[in-house]
């Protein structure tokens, strides 16, 4: 995957798109999305997951068609709630733990022959043990994708709603979790709307389902959780970026970079609000490029939260008529491709997935792909 360029669609519609698909990602998945999860500490949720299809939504909302998670007392019908029947005349109509299950991450269409055209609401339930390694620390749940309108909760309370089919988002868990017997029920729907994306008629599958891995990522109580990092495009021996941390102790707060390989190490100290920028000078930079895809090894600290990442440092430029990559001339020659799996049937999920794409890609010549029509895992 290193030795590609990656192109996006020079399209006002496409940033229209980007702002409309941030600004629901702002308003549904409120708290900070936690950058690079393959390189935290994790601890994964996929697996096999209990799950209810219901088409007139009778597990969310009531016979006043009122969503259940607006009462105070949510009923049992609810089907967040988990509820188990106690009694013959207790109105409770499901029971996750008697249903089939679906793989996760992966879509209901190909999975089960009868949900093959399905379009709607599937339910799923997740049922857990996790104990912290600290007290102090937090938890969060991540979910790499999940298409479309997503609902999570979590011990029958409603963490939040996510609107989006190829775009992470977590949730904090903390306050709700214990040691033993959490359940995590999601509701997913993926049913195309007039003015949603992807809209009515559309020019690939609708595929439903948790679509991307479910990990729980246990942070310090203040850590890294956003950063970006790149070669400053009009100096090629300054690296620059940027650092976002969370917690009560983000104000005023040391953070050091290091890359080894170039023998750096700065310390820096965070605003009030926990951000900072920076600049660091480097002369022996490996640059990246299509013939040579280096990375170099960098990491950030700050008290009991470090984050190790690889990154490769190149400019992207353009003069004229020409594409300049650190300041040479490229010629690109490259596919659109879909996050379709080309090991097992439906959508990629996996890193062999990626991978195998990638490499049919180069088989063909090609030294750069566009990623159709949304973001790729």
């Amino acid at each position: 995957m290193q030795h590609f360029v990656s192109t996006l669609p020079h399209y006002r519609t496409w940033i229209t798109f980007l702002v409309f698909l941030g600004f629901f990602t702002h308003l549904f998945a409120q708290q900070s999305l936690i950058q690079n999860i393959h390189n935290r500490e994790t601890t994964t949720l996929n697996g096999y997951w209990n799950y209810i299809v219901d088409p007139y939504e009778n597990g969310f909302y009531n016979y006043r068609y009122e969503p259940f998670e607006n009462q105070t007392h949510p009923a049992k019908g609810a089907f967040f709630t988990n509820a188990k029947r106690e009694g013959k005349a207790d109105l409770v109509e499901y029971d996750f733990d008697k249903m089939d299950s679906l793989l996760v991450p992966g879509d209901w269409n190909t999975q089960k022959e009868k949900l093959y055209y399905y379009e709607g609401t599937v339910w799923y339930k997740k049922s857990f043990d996790y104990s912290k390694s600290k007290h102090t620390n937090r938890v969060f749940v991540h979910f790499g994708a999940s298409n479309y309108d997503t609902d999570v909760y979590l011990n029958g309370k409603k963490l939040g709603k996510h609107l989006g089919g190829f775009t992470p988002f977590n949730f904090e868990i903390t306050h709700l979790l214990k040691d033993e017997d959490n359940f995590l029920v999601v509701k997913v729907d993926n049913k195309r709307k007039k003015e949603a994306v992807p809209t009515l008629n559309t020019d690939w599958w609708n595929y439903g389902g948790i679509t991307r891995d479910v990990t729980l990522v246990e942070t310090a109580e203040t850590f890294i959780t956003d950063y970006f990092i790149q070669l400053d495009p009009n100096d090629p021996t300054t690296i620059r970026g940027q650092i976002t941390l969370d917690g009560s102790n983000r104000s005023n707060a040391k953070i050091d970079v290091n890359i080894p390989e170039l023998g750096v190490t700065k310390t820096f100290i965070s605003d009030t609000h926990g951000r900072l920028s920076f600049k660091l000078n480097a002369k022996k930079i490996r640059y990246w490029s299509t013939t040579d895809p280096y990375l170099h090894t960098v990491h950030l600290s700050t008290g009991n939260s470090k984050v190790t990442d690889q990154i490769g440092f190149r400019t992207i430029q353009t003069s004229g008529a020409d594409i300049l990559i650190n300041g040479e001339s490229i010629f690109l020659k490259g596919i659109s491709i879909h996050e379709e799996s080309p090991i097992h049937d439906g959508r990629g999920h996996s890193a062999e997935d990626a991978k195998k794409l990638l490499e049919w890609a180069k088989e063909l010549g090609c030294n750069y792909v566009r990623l159709a029509h949304y973001p790729h895992n």
